[in-house]
């Protein structure tokens, strides 16, 4: 009976553990997945031509030509521009967009369609012309093979657009696209017949600055080259910004899009007016994102050379590309802000002494004169918020002195523009949104009392509100709960804040070791019920680097958040940043969400390969070692040392199957003498030392096609590049050297049958070769835990060549 007792509560005891660990693992798997899939949806409007676009071929020479038949230089034209471009006139400022992995030169539509559609609407007295390079959409980004050979192409383009001129064109404007950035850069730096001032601004879209795979030695070769070269692109004086499309782009990371020699490192999701994350590829159709490009390039420009063009000056490029891309707080033109203003006589001054309170021009009669808000400066408290909405006058912020008197009142005669500091806010209702945070004890300015708010009679035609929050920063943040365990979660109430009716503004200061944070905000007490609250994620190591979720009265769920960069500063905190709405109370509660660093890569291209190899063909090789070494060893000069390495894995594999099937014949044959089931069997005996030594084999053979795999990795972007290329030329000529002996040794001794694990480690030897096996494996493990391990992924094949040759050795010497 006791016995009983303790094995029905060993049984409670085990299933209570087994279904708590079942549940944790389904909890786990749920939040992998959400936190890999949980993607914003793709709000990016589509840019349309409004003609059909034409891509008119330029030769570059014959001797070019030859040399790179699989490449081509374009222009891009649409309607009568067209023609132009056929006859080979070309008078505008020069721009070339460079595709990157298995990319097309046809993408360059879009930035050319709306660029050619703002000159001729705007009826400007220059315009672009856009020019877009084939590259036989090679896989550059898993081939360093074929870098140099695109680098030293699209060199060339440089020269020839350049020389199409007939003015005296020096400069041109380079765009580059995920790889097309790497290229655009390795163009103006590593060929000789051009240098790095030929480019006065260099655009990267996706582009990954730090590589994400590196398959082989050329690959890493190249990056290598190109940092030691960099620091030439900042002594020329060319501007580089890299843009990254932020959480929906999984094939190249956020933290791969900083540029070290960057002027403006920037995500999607922070450049005003756009707001949106990008996938990888929809960064270059975005319209919202395309019309702060090409706007940028038209402020860019300096109308007072002749003929017009990209200004030579770097400070006044950056002044126009900042203000796009970072600091854009009015008009969809680079704007000039006043040091000061002088005020208008006959204004109406209205002062509020309040700390919380809305300013609307809701029951206002029509005015010819401006309207000054006036909040005073008092010392206490020391924050100020003011959030407007459809103001569009674009100097509206000042500081001033309240010196002379008007109908009793104190106002003054003129301020310190302030406008500058303000920038623009996206709205889930889609108004002008204008907002500023300012640090009063940080304000210096002498004798200034009031900070002021400018409504002029333009503003006033629509609905106008002024929303101020005065406030203590101690009071407004917002403590983040960390995660603890589910029981923990399930038993502890997460600490919230609760807002009051009237704030805007709380913050939230996340701790170093957060990754994922889950935003709640919950409203109540709304007079209004079309609420609306704004959260930011700021990362302030990376100034570029903002994302945004909405809050709405239809969309009031948990909003999860995660870090895109990680900070190598201990000083700097990422920071959230609530916007409320102001006519309602928040239950504010920001916690610390469960995830790991998950590494989501994907091929851009899937390539589906249909081949049929007759049975009888296969056991023949399989049969004759000594031929199918031949044979594959063969393919190698002819072709490429990876098509031969991936051949010799499907071999093993059928190696592999073949002995499996012969085990499970011995293993059903066994079975059937045991039962006397075959009389034929009956004197056969069972032999278990036979069957065991069978099984190691097949264990031993199962771990060899696993490695064989593994280090067939490299092979891959290799015979990718050589199907592609093979119209051209049978033979690659690119390949990796190190990768290219270490695909001989490995086919070699697979094929040959050399390859083979003892069955025990007895003698000296076997032990010898055991203790350099584990140090090979232990060098491998290290790699990765080294500084850049991407940069020695191409390592592995040749120490894998290294220990196949030492175990083919030891199995071929007695």
């Amino acid at each position: 009976k006791i016995r009983k007792m303790v094995l029905i509560k060993s049984i409670l005891i085990y299933t209570t553990c087994f279904s708590l660990l079942m549940s944790l693992f389904v909890f786990y798997i749920l939040g992998v997945a959400r936190y890999v899939t949980d993607f914003e949806e793709n709000t990016c409007d589509m840019t349309y031509m409004f003609e059909y676009p034409q891509y008119v071929r330029i030769s570059l020479g014959n001797e070019i030509e030859e040399q790179y038949p699989r490449y081509g230089l374009y222009a891009y034209g649409e309607g009568f521009v067209t023609e132009k471009l056929r006859r080979m006139y070309f008078s505008g400022i020069p721009v070339l967009f460079i595709p990157g992995n298995a990319g097309s030169h046809e993408q360059v539509r879009s930035l050319a369609s709306v660029s050619l559609r703002k000159s001729l609407k705007g009826r400007t007295q220059f315009h672009f012309d856009y020019f877009t390079v084939s590259l036989g959409k090679d896989y550059s980004a898993l081939y360093g093979g074929v870098l140099m050979e695109e680098t030293v192409y699209v060199s060339h383009c440089i020269q020839k657009i350049l020389n199409l001129y007939k003015t005296n064109m020096q400069n041109v404007v380079l765009i580059g696209h995920s790889m097309g950035g790497i290229i655009a850069k390795g163009s103006i730096l590593l060929t000789s017949n051009i240098n790095a001032s030929v480019a006065n601004i260099i655009i990267t879209l996706a582009t990954p600055h730090a590589p994400t795979l590196v398959l082989d030695s050329t690959l890493a070769n190249y990056y290598y080259n190109l940092e030691n070269h960099l620091s030439k692109i900042k002594d020329a004086g060319t501007n580089v910004i890299s843009i990254g499309g932020g959480p929906r782009d999984i094939l190249v990371t956020s933290l791969q899009l900083l540029d070290s020699t960057a002027d403006i490192n920037v995500l999607s999701t922070n450049i005003p007016d756009v707001w949106k994350s990008t996938d990888h590829l929809s960064i270059l159709w975005c319209k919202q994102l395309v019309l702060s490009i090409v706007r940028s390039l038209f402020d860019s420009v300096s109308v007072s050379q002749r003929p017009p063009r990209i200004s030579s000056k770097s400070e006044d490029r950056m002044q126009a590309l900042s203000y796009h891309f970072y600091h854009r707080v009015s008009g969809k033109k680079l704007h000039y802000y006043k040091e000061t203003i002088q005020f208008e006589f006959g204004g109406e001054w209205i002062e509020d002494i309040r700390r919380q309170y809305t300013w609307s021009n809701k029951n206002l009669s029509k005015r010819t004169s401006p309207i000054y808000l006036m909040i005073r400066l008092n010392g206490q408290p020391s924050q100020l918020t003011i959030d407007t909405i459809n103001l569009e006058s674009k100097d509206w912020l000042f500081i001033c002195t309240a010196s002379s008197i008007q109908n009793q009142s104190r106002i003054c005669n003129w301020g310190w523009n302030l406008t500058n500091r303000t920038r623009l806010l996206p709205d889930p209702l889609h108004r002008l949104r204008k907002v500023v945070d300012l640090n009063l004890q940080e304000i210096k300015y002498p004798d200034a009392t009031h900070i002021v708010v400018r409504i002029t009679p333009d503003d006033l035609e629509k609905y106008v509100s002024v929303n101020v929050d005065l406030y203590s920063y101690d009071a407004r943040l917002v403590p983040v709960k960390s995660s603890v365990p589910l029981l923990n979660s399930l038993l502890i109430r997460p600490q919230v804040k609760k807002s009051d009716i009237g704030h805007i503004r709380y913050y939230a200061v996340l701790d170093d070791s957060i990754d994922v944070i889950t935003v709640e905000l919950k409203p109540s007490e709304c007079t209004n019920p079309k609420h609306n609250a704004i959260v930011e994620l700021s990362e302030p190591w990376s100034i570029g680097v903002t994302q945004i979720q909405f809050f709405t009265d239809v969309d009031t769920g948990l909003k999860t958040m995660k870090i895109q960069t990680k900070s190598k500063h201990s000083n700097v905190s990422a920071k959230l940043r609530l916007t409320l709405y102001p006519a309602c109370s928040y239950t504010i509660n920001v916690q610390e969400g469960v995830a790991h660093g998950i590494a989501v890569r994907f091929l851009a291209r899937a390539i589906a390969f249909s081949t049929t190899w007759s049975d009888w063909l296969l056991g023949g090789l399989n049969q004759l070692p000594f031929i199918t070494a031949m044979f594959v060893l063969s393919i190698i000069p002819m072709t490429c040392g990876a098509l031969a390495m991936l051949i010799s894995v499907f071999l093993r594999f059928l190696n592999l199957t073949r002995m499996y099937e012969d085990y499970l014949e011995e293993l059903l044959i066994t079975s059937l003498q045991h039962f006397n089931w075959m009389g034929r069997l009956r004197h056969t005996k069972d032999n278990p030392k036979e069957h065991e030594d069978t099984r190691q084999k097949i264990f031993n053979h199962l771990l060899l096609f696993l490695l064989w795999c593994f280090t067939a990795l490299p092979a891959i972007p290799s015979v990718l590049v050589w199907a592609k290329n093979f119209s051209y030329n049978i033979r690659l000529s690119t390949e990796d050297s190190l990768l290219y002996q270490s695909w001989i040794v490995l086919v070699a001794c697979s094929t040959l049958g050399w390859l083979q694990i003892p069955p025990n480690y007895l003698g000296i030897r076997s032990r010898a070769l055991a203790s350099v096996l584990y140090f090979l494996g232990w060098i491998t493990l290290l790699m990765g835990a080294a500084t850049r391990p991407q940069f020695y992924q191409y390592y592995i094949p040749p120490i894998v060549a290294g220990a196949t040759s030492l175990i083919t050795l030891n199995f071929i010497i007695p």
